[in-house]
């Protein structure tokens, strides 16, 4: 009886736990292994992506506010600067469009 009994509380405790956890991929948007919550908005191509909840991914007017720039499967905020592997000269800066733009530095100057 006893095993019966726990075998019992353990569904009703896992229960939860999993409803939970599908709620929580509902509510999210993917990039990758990047998650993003509802109304966050990314560059994504030629237009700027929402996250809407249960939906995915919807296109935004192009004017919408975007959270950062992805870079190898990194969030950086807009803002950001971020250096380029094996150059010392140039940088990487996440725009307010979540773009990446080149910028060079003073190195050596």
């Amino acid at each position: 009886m006893r095993f019966t009994g726990f075998l019992v509380l353990t569904a009703l405790l896992g229960g939860p736990t999993l409803a939970q956890e599908a709620s929580v991929k509902e509510t999210r948007c993917w990039v990758g292994d990047v998650a993003f919550s509802a109304g966050a908005g990314i560059n994504a191509g030629k237009a700027v992506a929402v996250c809407e909840a249960g939906d995915g991914w919807q296109q935004a007017a192009a004017d919408a506010p975007v959270i950062g720039c992805l870079l190898e499967g990194e969030l950086s905020s807009v803002g950001a600067v971020v250096g380029i592997r094996n150059n010392d000269s140039l940088v990487l800066q996440c725009d307010a469009s979540g773009r990446w733009t080149t910028l060079e530095t003073n190195v050596g100057g």
